[in-house]
């Protein structure tokens, strides 16, 4: 929780956020609504100085891209 965007060091304060929900989906009369608290991981950025890979260029997070794709398709009705 830094009081400065991407301004970490060992005293920044941390919230443990295990087993907080990311997004829901839920079916809605005729049509279908998907709700995300986090939009990175639905990009592809160079965060910081170092130019670090963030949202669908990370990593440590390959499924990002395919979580994308399965909502894409949730929402057209496609699953």
């Amino acid at each position: 929780m830094p009081s400065v965007a991407w301004e970490f060091s060992d005293e920044t304060a941390q919230l443990d956020v295990s087993g907080w929900y990311q997004g829901a989906v839920k079916q809605f009369g005729k049509g279908r609504v998907a709700v995300f608290g986090e939009a990175a991981m639905f990009s592809a950025q160079l965060a910081g100085p170092n130019k670090n890979p963030v949202g669908m260029n990370s990593p440590e997070a390959p499924q990002n891209a395919q979580l994308l794709l399965n909502t894409m398709h949730w929402l057209a009705n496609r699953l």
